[in-house]
């Protein structure tokens, strides 16, 4: 199932370069070390992978053969491992680059959710990013294995290290699972892209921005007209066809016109909705049945908006109301 489908290229690669660490446990016992050293090679091709898998869980077009060049210097470093305290630096730092540049990337991809899609939860690939954030103090911890290398015992570096990739091997396994569970993946970040570096020219001339309350005004009398938002996974593209304009138009109208996110826009939209329909009822029964009239696709993304809207969850609300 995973090497059937493109976006799991990149956790493929990710798995396999971790199984292979556990070489370097035969390096630490001398056994091969005397020959040839790889795992400094490896640790190189650690941070690519990372950046790579990242790109390939959000990018629908990403072809893993456009960007093996980042995976070269681990290749090169391989004739250099004879001076392996040295690759293992320029490792270290490649990985701190790359890493920095992934969390980079999830946050603009997260951002952009925002702007254009009133499901953010199913799409924003949390288990992704906090993963990265364990890894990297892993390797933080494993950065402070090799500069103890002369101190400690060689019993106590094996071990250290052989906890370590286990670790990381059950982290990747971990972000496979997740990965397949993914209901679906979010297929238009580069259209997205393409929004914002519009959304930024648009903003460069001030007197659009009394343009962008004029058309607000027009997209809040639709939607007040055609109760629109109340359709499950209404997006920022449902919007624009029925109103016949850009989404980037839209988009940036929503922005600037009306101060707010897509997201938050609609959401408060229909959270509105479900607080008129519990001032009417003012029983907790059927407020899941409610909340998904109201256009929203699961519970939880309903209590967390909710909460964000109201700052009570909809019991409590309930709760307000009665004692009133």
């Amino acid at each position: 199932m995973v090497m059937g489908k493109p976006q799991y290229k990149g956790l493929v690669m990710l798995l396999a370069l971790h199984s292979l660490e556990f070489i370097n446990i035969i390096e630490e016992l001398n056994i091969t070390r005397q020959y040839w050293l790889v795992t400094p090679a490896m640790q190189v091709a650690l941070g690519p992978l990372y950046y790579l898998l990242v790109k390939n869980m959000i990018y629908r077009d990403f072809r893993v053969k456009a960007h093996l060049i980042h995976l070269m210097p681990a290749v090169i470093a391989i004739a250099f491992t004879p001076w392996w305290p040295q690759v293992l630096a320029i490792a270290y730092i490649s990985l701190a680059i790359y890493l920095v540049m992934s969390f980079r990337l999830l946050w603009r991809y997260r951002v952009y959710l925002k702007e254009t899609t009133v499901d953010y939860d199913g799409y924003a690939l949390g288990w992704l990013f906090n993963t990265l954030t364990v890894v990297s103090v892993i390797e933080i911890v494993d950065f402070t294995r090799l500069n103890l290398q002369l101190v400690l015992d060689i019993e106590v570096l094996v071990h250290w290290y052989f906890i370590s990739t286990f670790i990381a091997l059950s982290l990747t396994s971990y972000l496979i699972i997740n990965a397949i569970r993914q209901p679906e993946l979010y297929n238009s970040f580069e259209d997205m892209e393409s929004i914002s570096l519009k959304k930024e020219k648009l903003e460069q001339a001030d007197k659009e921005h009394q343009q962008a309350k004029v058309i607000f005004a027009d997209i809040e009398n639709y939607l007040t007209n055609s109760q629109s938002f109340l359709q499950a996974k209404y997006s920022l593209r449902d919007l624009s066809q029925s109103l016949g304009l850009s989404e980037q138009l839209v988009s940036w109208t929503i922005n600037k016109g009306g101060d707010i996110n897509f997201s938050d826009y609609i959401n408060g939209k229909r959270i509105n909705v479900v607080k008129a329909k519990l001032q009417e009822q003012k029983q907790a029964a059927n407020i899941l049945a409610i909340a998904f009239d109201a256009g929203f696709s699961s519970k939880s993304t309903f209590n967390a908006v909710f909460k964000k809207q109201t700052n009570l969850t909809p019991s409590e609300y309930i709760k307000s109301l009665n004692n009133n």
